[in-house]
């Protein structure tokens, strides 16, 4: 009986922590960033942005690229 309430004291400890630890990172996430706030559209922009100027340089580096090989028979 002893060791069940010891493991079940263990458990809410655990779960406990887990809880304070998550609202840790909720307010230093909703203070430190916009992650949280109520532009959120501006900020999935600036993303979409930020990957679509990603994938033009890297469409660019492979259009630069030699395609294929001349041979001569």
């Amino acid at each position: 009986m002893a060791l069940e309430s010891i493991s079940l004291m263990d458990n809410l400890v655990k779960v406990a922590l887990f809880v304070v630890v998550q609202a840790l990172v909720y307010v230093i996430l909703s203070s430190s960033s916009n992650l949280f706030s109520q532009n959120r559209l501006r900020s999935f922009n600036s993303f979409k942005l930020a990957r679509s100027a990603s994938i033009n340089r890297i469409l660019a580096a492979v259009s630069d690229l030699p395609t294929g090989s001349t041979t001569a028979d």
